[in-house]
């Protein structure tokens, strides 16, 4: 509950300054983007801290919205689960994420770039706190993770910031 209220505040507090300008996707297909996810590369913050072997399993539900489920192992070795839903904006490739334990406030999330066959995938928030590079698999080849780069820095992103997430 703790990380949840710490990363709602983390949005709210930066959503009055300027961000990433992430294009609108309206031929993005959520269909395509559902599945699981391996976070390879991430910004540090404090939701995720000391997280290691994170992934992102997104499903459609009977009520149309998103289950989110996030897993990540600590320096303990302990998995450590997060509950949340999203739903999706007038724009597809703009979300709202809530978390299950507390569906007050919605945080953006947004698909800043996707694949054409929807294998790796940039994600980021309404500020520059905030980036994740994605794969379907626990690593991205090098040319790809290059054109990640280039496009997260084509957003403003300074991407010596990126740690591991894997």
């Amino acid at each position: 509950m703790k990380n949840i209220l710490i990363f709602l505040i983390s949005i709210i507090t930066f959503s009055c300054s300027s961000g990433p300008k992430v294009e609108k996707n309206f031929n993005f297909s959520l269909d395509k983007y559902l599945g699981k996810w391996y976070e390879v590369k991430r910004f540090d913050h404090s939701f995720e801290k000391n997280l290691k072997d994170v992934t992102a399993n997104y499903s459609l539900e009977t009520n149309g919205k998103i289950s989110v489920i996030n897993r990540g192992i600590n320096l303990k070795g302990e998995e450590k689960t997060f509950y949340a839903f999203a739903k999706q904006t007038d724009t597809p490739n703009f979300l709202k994420v809530y978390p299950k334990s507390f569906p007050i406030f919605g945080a953006p999330y947004n698909v800043a770039w996707v694949s054409e066959d929807y294998k790796y995938a940039i994600v980021t928030s309404i500020s520059y706190s905030y980036l994740w590079f994605l794969s379907r698999e626990k690593t991205i080849p090098s040319t790809t993770y290059e054109f990640m780069l280039k496009k997260a820095n084509s957003l403003g992103f300074i991407t010596d910031k990126l740690i591991d997430g894997q």
